[in-house]
């Protein structure tokens, strides 16, 4: 009897405290770009250790759907209002890493097509925990997402996994790591895999 007095209070109080720490878990929606906004990242390329800085620095805001962002190298590319990349500016050709708004526990699944018909890529993302991380720019509160990508083109296979902490206070991610498994029947060289390990070291935002 009392083991089972015992089960009835213990089990409420343990189906509380879930419902508790789901209700806590904040909702994040998508940010307010500015032109201006300035991310600076230190990468490095593994195994060789190849460093692989970046920067993304947004130029225009064309609509509310399509951003302008310049990289490290001044060439000016386009992504979509949550600032997933979307060369051309096409929908279709968005990969979707990101969507908001974030909630611990959402998926989503896509498919990419690019301007050769003969090329896909399918995207699957998921948004598994609100945690703090920190990096040189600091320490955030942030949505970790974990994603796959596989594209094909014909006998080419390039299957990417892809961890990224969005941080709503810096707008965009604060770390990110990829693997990248190429497999290339006709270049046998380009085949392997690689990961890149990035963290933000500065985050400007528009004055």
């Amino acid at each position: 009897m009392f083991e089972w007095n015992l089960r009835r209070i213990v089990m409420p109080a343990i189906a509380l405290c879930v419902a508790v720490a789901a209700y806590a878990q904040p909702v994040a929606d998508k940010p307010k770009y500015a032109v201006g906004d300035r991310w600076e990242y230190k990468g490095r390329m593994m195994p060789d250790g190849t460093p692989n800085d970046a920067t993304r620095t947004v130029v225009e805001i064309a609509r509310s759907d399509l951003l302008k962002i310049r990289q490290e190298t001044g060439k000016v590319v386009e992504y979509d209002g949550a600032m997933n990349f979307m060369p051309g500016g096409e929908k279709d050709y968005a990969r979707v890493l990101v969507r908001y708004p974030l909630k611990v526990g959402d998926e989503w699944q896509m498919t990419r097509k690019f301007p050769n018909p003969g090329t896909v890529e399918t995207v699957k993302g998921k948004v598994v925990a609100y945690e703090p991380v920190t990096v040189p720019a600091g320490t955030f509160q942030c949505y970790r997402i974990e994603a796959t990508t596989a594209l094909t083109n014909g006998d080419y296979k390039e299957n990417r996994g892809w961890t990224r902490w969005y941080c709503p206070e810096i707008k965009w991610y604060a770390k990110e790591r990829i693997d990248t498994t190429i497999v290339s029947p006709g270049k046998p060289q380009s085949s392997g895999t690689k990961v890149l390990a990035a963290e933000l070291v500065k985050f400007t935002p528009a004055k």
